[in-house]
């Protein structure tokens, strides 16, 4: 097949990765116990949103939860949890990378990697490895959206880029 008989590569954008200020959450039991969390998305995989429908706060692992760029209310509120007892807050904001992948593909794009419709089938984010980098994925408003651990993240993008030019 010659250059000119391929199909054109995929079309999706890829956003990133971007440095981001992060905070994660860790509470001391699981499942979520008494009234100090009751805010929190309780079941793994849930995901809260902004007006805007961009993750404010993400259940990615049983009692693991990832802020990404967290408001200023974010931070307190977190913050008093840990003071209520019930967990830790942690700052990571230079553990992860956030990372978009939008448009028409971005599903076959990581399909590539992972069946995402079976992995997002009943929640909205998980903890997942995407061409062996650790990342957390979230659908997102026409794709997904995904914070990878910064040494993966050259990687990650790399991986993608190499793929969406194949398909």
């Amino acid at each position: 097949m010659s250059a000119s008989d391929r199909p054109p590569a995929l079309e999706c954008r890829i956003a990133g990765p971007a440095a981001t200020d992060c905070r994660e959450f860790k509470t001391f039991m699981f499942p979520l116990v008494g009234t100090s969390t009751t805010d929190l998305p309780a079941p793994p995989g849930a995901v809260q949103r902004d007006d805007r429908g961009r993750a404010t706060l993400l259940h990615f692992a049983p009692g693991r939860f990832l802020a990404p760029a967290p408001v200023a209310d974010m931070i307190r509120h977190l913050d008093a949890l840990a003071a209520a007892g019930a967990g830790a807050v942690f700052d990571v904001s230079g553990k992860w990378r956030s990372l978009a992948v939008t448009g028409p593909g971005a599903d076959r794009l990581l399909a590539s990697t992972i069946d995402v419709g079976a992995v997002l089938l009943h929640r909205e984010c998980a903890a997942l490895h995407l061409f062996d980098c650790p990342v957390v994925l979230a659908r997102a408003p026409g794709g997904f959206d995904a914070w990878v651990e910064g040494s993966y993240a050259t990687d990650l993008l790399g991986s993608l880029e190499r793929v969406r030019a194949r398909l």
